[in-house]
């Protein structure tokens, strides 16, 4: 038996996603209905869902604060610093 249920998702990513499910002839609804799927088979969400480390939440509150602001000069400098 299947069921109809409504969910609210932001536009911009609706359209993108919804034009790469269609590049794998998916309607949106067939890629929910993977993503539940998988869920339901797996036990969990599948994928790594994490929260931002200490560091990273202190450096982005400096940026908003304007203080103690470090400039790179590459990404990969700044990726070495944070332990990306």
């Amino acid at each position: 038996m299947k069921i109809q249920t409504s969910v609210r998702v932001e536009d911009s990513f609706y359209k993108e996603a919804k034009s790469i499910f269609t590049k794998f002839g998916l309607s949106f609804g067939d890629a929910v209905n993977i993503f539940i799927a998988k869920v339901a088979m797996e036990k969990r969400i599948p994928f790594d869902l994490s929260l931002p480390s200490v560091e990273l939440e202190k450096r982005a509150s400096n940026i908003e604060e304007k203080k103690n602001i470090e400039i790179y000069k590459t990404a990969n400098e700044l990726f070495e610093e944070l332990g990306i």
